[in-house]
């Protein structure tokens, strides 16, 4: 199983709502979504378009991000309400990095039957609570225990319950886009051949963004696609950076994603890629549109959530 770690933008948002249409798979992609604002009608326009295809939605009711951040009651009211209204594909997900962490987990999880109904937990880092959270989940409703690569051997051990998963983040971030054209090429992850092997019942990352939460940008110098795909002799999951060439200033960003898509369509059609978010860069190529960065970014979660639903 694969569980896609978003967070609440626009983009990402639209991402999950497009792929709905694949239709995405109720048995491999259980996304997490960590919301970011007081506002939330995209997060429950995205949980509803899950709903109808019976996708769940684990969704951050602690979120270390964003408007919200430390506001988690106003989460938990929000899934209280899509369930008064019979929407019950949402699981109350809870970060887990510190002990006021486990402290908002144990009082509101108990407060609100979760440990009964269900919940998930993903845990960033190790606790000096320890022992009371894995008492408490080992008694418990758990549904996923996700465990971040980071401290994976130490926060796996001593949980008995629940389905564990692993959260990576293999997307290595360059401080500006011109500095991928020194790494057009790289390896992005194999969790996806050995994940059952070491005894996971899924894997998660943060697909082409980063775990790294950037709230805004300005307008790049240079313009960059990232696509990943799969290495044909090993199976692993790799990474193209496809970059324009004229990156001296800010100007004419149509021009500079113009440049990279012409290099990402020269890919896929070697390649002989036809997701969802292939097929669209290769309308926008055909009609020399620029869509927009945003939806850019989008296309290419789409791409990595359509690969990974097709290799597992």
């Amino acid at each position: 199983m694969y569980l896609p770690y978003l967070r609440g933008k626009q983009y990402e948002l639209l991402a999950l709502r497009e792929l709905c249409t694949l239709p995405l798979d109720n048995n491999k992609i259980f996304p997490i979504i960590e919301p970011l604002k007081k506002n939330t009608k995209s997060v429950e326009t995205a949980l509803l378009a899950l709903n109808r295809i019976g996708i769940q939605m684990q969704l951050i009711v602690n979120p270390e991000h964003g408007e919200i951040k430390g506001q988690g009651n106003i989460v938990l009211d929000f899934i209280d309400q899509m369930r008064s209204i019979g929407v019950d594909n949402v699981i109350p997900t809870y970060l887990i990095s510190s002990d006021r962490d486990f402290v908002f987990f144990e009082s509101t999880a108990t407060s609100r039957g979760y440990l009964e109904s269900g919940y998930s937990l993903v845990h960033l880092n190790q606790i000096s609570n320890v022992v009371a959270l894995k008492a408490l989940v080992n008694a418990s409703a758990i549904k996923f225990n996700v465990i971040h690569v980071t401290h994976q051997i130490s926060l796996k051990r001593g949980f008995t319950n629940g389905d564990p998963a692993l959260l990576s983040d293999p997307f290595i971030k360059q401080k500006r886009n011109s500095d991928y054209i020194s790494v057009t090429d790289e390896f992005f992850s194999n969790d996806n051949l050995y994940y059952e092997d070491e005894k996971f019942a899924a894997f998660s990352d943060y697909l082409t963004i980063g775990s790294d939460y950037v709230e805004g940008g300005m307008l790049p110098y240079a313009v960059a696609i990232h696509l990943t795909y799969v290495n044909k002799e090993s199976g692993e999951i790799w990474i193209r950076h496809f970059i324009s060439d004229s990156n001296e200033d800010y100007s004419d960003t149509p021009g500079k994603f113009g440049e990279a898509l012409e290099k990402l369509i020269e890919f896929i059609d070697a390649e002989d890629l036809h997701t969802i978010a292939c097929e669209q860069f290769r309308d926008y190529h055909s009609r020399g549109a620029f869509p927009g960065l945003g939806v850019v970014k989008k296309l290419s979660i789409m791409h990595h959530i359509q690969l990974i639903q097709e290799l597992i």
